[in-house]
């Protein structure tokens, strides 16, 4: 019996990556050698991600803290990816990898939030957080936040700097969420959310 064998797709290189993203009009994450577009996003899951933001940003105004909502790309040079996560959070000074004047990417993340799409709600199909966790060596705190129940999962690096995590989450909007020395509550996240209405 004949069989086909598919061709392996071809692996771009960063720096096609980055001209392909200059001249698009919409934004691409590059994973694995792949450009691949960013996925639509539904009503809620905008409102969820902003809501998120608005509440870091009340927090990070105090600690010398840049929030970033939705537009800050994020580079991984271990793995030479470039990510665009919901929220990007930067304590202290910014550090960037320059490809040209006006295209750079955020190479020290404290947090990074993802507020999961409808095909990665179940986060083993998902194959971006554990890169998070691998690879950025200033990250602190990574979440994870559903946009069909009220339901938040969290990595906290441990304070010895290690590799090592620790995972808690929180599924009820009386819960609160430690972010920054204080806490935001899953009330404020989820804010107007409209739960039957899913696009």
């Amino acid at each position: 019996i004949a069989t086909s064998v598919q061709p392996e797709a071809r692996r771009a290189t960063l720096e096609e990556y980055f001209e392909h993203e200059l001249s698009s009009e919409s934004k691409h994450e590059f994973i694995n050698g792949q450009i691949t577009p960013m996925a639509y996003t539904s009503d809620n899951h905008g409102l969820i991600a902003t809501n998120f933001s608005a509440e870091i940003r009340q927090i990070f105004k105090k600690h010398d803290g840049r929030v970033y909502a939705g537009d800050r790309m994020v580079f991984s040079p271990f793995c030479n990816e470039i990510y665009y996560p919901d929220i990007v959070v930067v304590k202290g000074q910014p550090e960037f990898y320059q490809y040209k004047e006006n295209m750079r990417a955020t190479l020290n993340p404290t947090i990074l939030v993802e507020v999961l799409l409808d095909n990665t709600e179940n986060k083993n199909s998902n194959n971006t957080w554990p890169r998070y966790l691998q690879e950025i060596k200033s990250l602190q705190q990574f979440f994870l936040v559903s946009q069909h129940e009220p339901s938040v999962e969290y990595y906290t690096r441990m304070e010895d700097g290690s590799s090592r995590w620790i995972y808690t989450y929180a599924n009820n909007l009386d819960a609160g969420i430690p972010i920054g020395g204080e806490e935001v509550s899953l009330r404020e996240i989820y804010a107007l959310v409209n739960w039957q209405q899913q696009a």
